[in-house]
């Protein structure tokens, strides 16, 4: 409480706190969590359950606006195999295999390396 100049003591105003979207979205996820309490998650963060639930509101309408705005883009996967290097350290040395490598001849490069 502040004191003003004729004596009589005025009460101070609560500082409001801002929460950053980090916050606020961890926040909400904890609330989401199996057995959480909605009121005990609020409580334990010192934030009114109503505001809480309100930031619960934006996020899932934020999800839905997201999920409906999402698109996709055609992808076309190229089956002929192309040439590159492949590099592995191992503690006796580095084997280093270039040229088209398919799963059977890095298999038998690495029994080899052994």
């Amino acid at each position: 409480m502040e004191v003003n100049s004729n004596g009589l003591g005025t009460p101070k105003k609560a500082q409001r706190k801002s929460w950053t979207p980090a916050q606020k979205r961890q926040i909400v996820e904890e609330s989401y969590a199996a057995g959480a309490n909605v009121a005990e998650v609020a409580q334990r963060h010192e934030v009114r359950p109503a505001l809480l639930a309100s930031w619960r509101r934006q996020q899932a309408r934020m999800a839905t606006t997201l999920k409906q705005t999402a698109k996709f883009a055609a992808v076309r996967v190229a089956t002929a195999p192309t040439e590159g290097v492949i590099e592995i350290d191992l503690a006796g040395g580095c084997v280093r295999v270039r040229g088209i490598v398919d799963a059977g001849m890095l298999r038998e490069v690495l029994a080899a390396a052994r």
